[in-house]
């Protein structure tokens, strides 16, 4: 039963890497998505248009120019974050190849967390009966 410990450990490892970065991708297109949406309600609107800004609990007035930069400057950002290698690209390039990588990432981890899973049941299945039911009886 105690080789059972270690490749229970990097299961649970691998299982959190995985959802790490399922996580963040999700996290990160959650947040290009709202602030494209603000971009385009911004195009929509025009200089006159009255922006405020959140501070805490309060609404701050904030310049309508200023606001539309800081959305861009957020929208470049998470790109670059979701893109990285990938400054050159055109958005919709970026985007393929960004989504393959994360798939591929997503691939491995899920390879890896299977290969360990598959480890510890070929340990459980290498531990005798009586020890098992011994184990859980201890556990109780």
């Amino acid at each position: 039963m105690e080789a059972l410990k270690p490749a229970i450990a990097k299961f649970q490892e691998a299982q959190s890497q995985f959802e790490t970065v399922v996580d963040l991708q999700q996290q990160l297109l959650s947040q290009l998505s709202e602030n494209q949406q603000v971009q385009q309600e911004f195009a929509r609107s025009g200089p006159e248009t009255r922006v405020y800004k959140r501070a805490g609990p309060v609404l701050l007035p904030q310049d309508f120019q200023e606001a539309s930069d800081n959305v861009a400057k957020r929208i470049e950002f998470i790109q670059s974050e979701l893109y990285v290698p990938l400054p050159r690209m055109r958005a919709a390039e970026a985007d393929h190849v960004y989504r393959e990588r994360v798939e591929k990432q997503i691939t491995t981890l899920s390879a890896k967390r299977d290969a360990i899973k598959e480890e510890i049941l070929a340990l459980q299945q290498r531990t005798p009966v009586s020890s098992r039911g011994q184990d859980t009886q201890a556990r109780s």
